[in-house]
C-alpha cells in the first residue's frame, strides 16, 4: 500500500505544480498587459494613472505569492521522493498491478497511464526558465574600411578658417642679359619675369549628430552605452570620409578633393578600356608636370579590372592584371597604389598627388554625453553627441585628376 500511497501524493503534487504553472502564466500575461497600458499612459499624459499604478503592484505582489506557493509544492515533491529513491517509468510499471497479473498469468497484456510531464513554456515569455542571452556583445553590420583620411598629410588649427597661398600665374622670362644693336652684354636691362598669387580661404566645418537615451537603460547596460559612442563615432568618420571626397563645399560642407579635382580630358576617338583611361589621366597629370601617388576605385570598378583577360582561343587565356591565384598584394596599376572603396561612387576615379593637400583639424573627434538639452533633466534623459571639426585645404587642382571609366 505505501507504494501506492506515494504514487497518489506524488500525482497530487504533479497536479498542483501544474495548476500552479498555468496560475503563474496567466498572471505573467496581465502584467504584461498591464506594463503596456502603463507605457501608452506614460507616452500619452506624460505620467502613470495611479490607478493603472495600483494595479500592477497587486498583479506583482500576487505573481510573487504564487511563485512562492510553487516552490512550497516542488519542495514537498523533493521530499517524496528521497524517501523512494529515482522512480522511473520502467519501475512503476514493473512495480505496477497490471504487469504482476501477466506475469501470473492471469492476463495476456500489461498496461499502465503515465502522468502528464511537467514542460517548459515556448516562446519569449518562460516565468520558470531563466532564458540564455549572449552577452558577448551586439552584432552590427560591418563598417567601412576608412582610408581616404590617411592619403593627405594633417595639421591642427586653432582658427575657424584656413587661409593658404597659392600661385596663380608664374611667367618665367629667364634668359641671357642682352640688348641692342650692336649687342650689349652690359649695363642692359635684364629679362623680367612676373608671378601673380591667389588668396585661398577653407572655412573648418563641424561635422556631428546625436542619438537620446535614458538615464535607466545606460545604467543598466553599460555594453549598450559603450556600443552607442562606437557608432556614434564611426557614423561621424564615414561621414568625414564621403565629405573628404564629394564634399560640395555649399552648405557648409567641405570641399572634397573629388569636387575641386580637375576633370580628364577625353580622348578622341574615346577610350573604352578601364586601364587605358587611367593611364591617360595619368598622362595628363605628369603634362602638369605632377606626379600621381594614388589611385581611388570603387569595388565594382576593380573588379571589372581584374577580369579583363588577353587571348582569343580557349588555350590562351590570361588575366592582365595578373595571377589570380597570387592576386595584387597590395592592389596597384601602373605603379599606383589603389584604395578600394564605397566611398567613391561606381564608374568614377580619382588619382592625385597626396603633399597637393591637407587636412587641418580644428577638434579631433570626440563623444560627449549631457543631461542639460530640452527637457532631459525632467525625462531622466541624456543626449550623447559626436563631433569634429575640419577644414580641407587643395593647394593644387590639376594635381588630382577625375573622370568616368
Amino acid at each position: 500500500m505505501s507504494n501506492e500511497n506515494e504514487r497518489l501524493d506524488n500525482a497530487e503534487v504533479l497536479k498542483e505544480v501544474k495548476d500552479l504553472e498555468g496560475l503563474i502564466v496567466g498572471k505573467f500575461e496581465e502584467i504584461e498587459k498591464a506594463t503596456a497600458q502603463a507605457n501608452g499612459e506614460l507616452g500619452e499624459l506624460k505620467e502613470v494613472k495611479a490607478e493603472t499604478k495600483a494595479k500592477m503592484e497587486a498583479l506583482t505582489k500576487q505573481y510573487d505569492e504564487l511563485y512562492e506557493r510553487l516552490q512550497v509544492v516542488e519542495q514537498k515533491g523533493a521530499a517524496i521522493s528521497e524517501g523512494k529513491g529515482e522512480d522511473t517509468i520502467g519501475k512503476q510499471f514493473i512495480e505496477s498491478d497490471a504487469f504482476k497479473s501477466m506475469a501470473e498469468g492471469k492476463t495476456g497484456r500489461a498496461r499502465m497511464e503515465v502522468k502528464t510531464a511537467i514542460i517548459n513554456a515556448t516562446g519569449q515569455n518562460q516565468p520558470l526558465v531563466q532564458s540564455d542571452r549572449d552577452m558577448s556583445g551586439i552584432y552590427t553590420t560591418p563598417n567601412r574600411n576608412l582610408r581616404i583620411r590617411d592619403l593627405p598629410p594633417s595639421r591642427t588649427t586653432n582658427s575657424n578658417l584656413v587661409e593658404f597661398t597659392r600661385e596663380n600665374a608664374f611667367t618665367n622670362n629667364a634668359g641671357p642679359q642682352i640688348s641692342g644693336s650692336p649687342e650689349a652684354y652690359e649695363n642692359v636691362t635684364k629679362p623680367e619675369s612676373a608671378i601673380t598669387f591667389t588668396l585661398v580661404n577653407e572655412p573648418v566645418v563641424t561635422l556631428a549628430h546625436f542619438i537620446p537615451a535614458s538615464v535607466q537603460v545606460l545604467d543598466d547596460s553599460p555594453m549598450l552605452e559603450s556600443h552607442i559612442n562606437g557608432r556614434l563615432t564611426y557614423g561621424l568618420k564615414l561621414k568625414e570620409e564621403t565629405q573628404l571626397l564629394s564634399g560640395t563645399g555649399s552648405n557648409h560642407q567641405l570641399n572634397g578633393l573629388i569636387t575641386q579635382a580637375t576633370a580628364y580630358s577625353v580622348r578622341s576617338p574615346n577610350l573604352t578600356n578601364e586601364m587605358d583611361i587611367i593611364r591617360d589621366a595619368i598622362r595628363q597629370a605628369q603634362a602638369s608636370e605632377y606626379a600621381p601617388d594614388f589611385l581611388v576605385l570603387n569595388p565594382s570598378d576593380w573588379y571589372d579590372i581584374e577580369i579583363v583577360k588577353t587571348g582569343n582561343t580557349a588555350t590562351d587565356i590570361r588575366y592582365v592584371v595578373g595571377d589570380p591565384r597570387g592576386g595584387m598584394m597590395p592592389p596597384n596599376l601602373w605603379g599606383l597604389p589603389i584604395v578600394i572603396t564605397n566611398s567613391i561612387s561606381s564608374g568614377t576615379f580619382l588619382l592625385g598627388s597626396r603633399n597637393a593637400a591637407e587636412i587641418a583639424d580644428r577638434q579631433m573627434a570626440s563623444v560627449e554625453a549631457s543631461r542639460e538639452d530640452s527637457t532631459n533633466f525632467q525625462k531622466n534623459m541624456v543626449t550623447i553627441r559626436a563631433e569634429e571639426r575640419l577644414a580641407l585645404c587643395v593647394f593644387r587642382t590639376e594635381a588630382f585628376i577625375t573622370g568616368s571609366l
